[in-house]
């Protein structure tokens, strides 16, 4: 066993200068991974890698002190650090209102990573084996997750490695009887109490005596091939969402409407991954859910309240944001949202931020002062041109101000027709129009900034006047 994997895994998981905390509970296959590491070390003395040893005395059981003792000792031999961690995990688990194993598994981590950092670690070992491996794939099954779920535990994920994946139990007890190691054995985990205990104790024998005596073997093949697939899909992505993505903050994450052309396999993990990044939840959401948006097939209108999230879909694209996000968007004082109605002067730009967080400005200038387009604070988004001498005639009447009922544009050969059939027409969501300044005179509507221009005061032979438009 040390030999195929000094060969083949440890050299693709340690890079040369690693420093590794092992997470040694006292068990047999956290002894011999830390056993496996020591000895590699030894083998690879000019690759300078080092180890660290971490325990976690949880407080359950009788024997942890003898285990804390016996973990010290095996360190001490070999002359490497130990870190001893004792915490209360039963009362703990009840203050975070969490499971005794889902609360002492979290602890742990966080303790780990706080090792980590002040021994100057770069990888944190643990002692998973393809036993464990075969069981995640079972109790994911059995709960219904697709291949992602499926692909099971990752030997590798960042900083966090599992070198004993592709070892059976029953190689690393031989390992620990060949190399004389001394262990201990947690009998809670003999105890049918936890599904994962029940799956390791009555299911995978069954399916062993009954089906496959080989299961355990075959499962583990089953997560490998499914993370091969997982891989390459995430690669995929990573690519579409690179194309698609249209906004992508804290609160709100936006992707194109033509998303939903997309295959099942990529849209389905995009509205996962926006889903993940506006709640904070790593399992984004349910499958119910995915289907859910993914039957809407991209239908303006369409709107989903779910626990924490609302997603939406507009014009623009579908939307996810946190259900507070409209809340916390109008209540913020970073939000610019101009003063209207003002006076249109010429030379002056009217900034405000839209509800989606863009900073804009707006303007009007004569065009013998107009810069060119590098001269603007920002990317010109729309550029529009008008009779100077006609504006400056109403001068008293132009003005910027929010959307009024009865507005309309002047359109040549068709005549007046009403800002919410431009709007309709241009795809612009109905939230978003009350708060897009229009270059207003009396009732009608000379310029929608980003949307359309009326025809009236068309730019003669004389002075001209230029409306830009800037997204900052």
């Amino acid at each position: 066993m040390y030999e195929k994997l000094k060969q083949q895994v440890l050299p693709q998981l340690i890079a040369p200068g690693s420093r590794i905390l092992a997470a040694v509970s006292g068990g047999p296959d956290s002894v011999a991974l830390a056993h496996i590491l020591w000895r590699y070390i030894q083998d690879r003395q000019e690759q300078k890698i080092t180890l660290v040893i971490t325990h976690v005395h949880h407080g359950v059981r009788e024997e942890s002190d003898d285990e804390e003792k016996m973990v010290q000792n095996m360190a001490r031999d070999w002359e490497i650090p130990c870190l001893i961690h004792r915490f209360d995990s039963k009362n703990y688990a009840k203050s975070v209102g969490k499971s005794f194993q889902t609360a002492a598994r979290e602890w742990r981590y966080a303790c780990w990573q706080e090792d980590m950092r002040k021994e100057n670690c770069t990888l944190l070992a643990t002692a998973h084996h393809l036993g464990d491996q075969a069981e995640t794939v079972l109790y994911r099954l059995l709960r219904g997750s697709g291949t992602a779920g499926l692909a099971g535990i990752y030997p590798q994920k960042g900083e966090l490695i599992r070198p004993l994946l592709t070892v059976t139990k029953e190689d690393i007890l031989e390992y620990c009887r060949n190399e004389k190691l001394p262990y201990a054995l947690d009998h809670s985990n003999e105890e049918p109490i936890y599904v994962r205990n029940k799956i390791r104790l009555q299911l995978l024998p069954e399916l062993q005596r009954e089906y496959n005596p080989k299961i355990i073997e075959a499962l583990g093949r089953t997560a490998e091939v499914l993370r091969w697939d997982e891989e390459y899909l995430e690669e995929e992505v990573q690519s579409a969402w690179k194309r698609w993505a249209i906004l992508d903050t804290e609160q709100r994450v936006g992707l194109c409407r033509t998303t939903f052309e997309l295959p099942k396999a990529i849209l389905s993990r995009l509205i996962r991954r926006a889903a993940t990044l506006v709640s904070g939840e790593p399992r984004g959401i349910a499958f119910q859910y995915v289907e859910q948006v993914m039957a809407s097939q991209g239908q303006v209108g369409w709107s989903q309240d779910l626990p924490g999230l609302n997603i939406e879909i507009d014009y623009q694209g579908v939307w996810f944001q946190r259900a507070d996000w409209g809340q916390s968007i109008n209540e913020s004082p970073d939000i610019l949202w101009p003063s209207l109605p003002v006076g249109a002067h010429w030379g002056e730009w009217l900034p405000w931020r839209d509800e989606v967080g863009v900073n804009w400005l707006v303007g009007l200038f004569c065009l013998e002062k107009e810069a060119g387009d590098d001269d603007y604070p920002g990317q010109c988004v729309d550029k529009v041109f008008f009779d100077g001498l006609d504006l400056i005639r109403n001068g008293e009447k132009l003005q910027w101000r929010y959307r009024q009922d009865g507005d309309c544009l002047w359109i040549a050969g068709l005549g007046h027709k009403s800002l919410k059939k431009v709007f309709q027409d241009a795809k612009v969501p109905a939230k978003h129009r009350p708060v897009i300044p229009l270059l207003a005179m009396g009732n009608e509507i000379l310029w929608i900034p980003g949307v359309k221009r009326g025809d009236r005061y068309p730019l003669g032979q004389g002075k001209g006047t230029v409306g830009v438009l800037i997204k900052c």
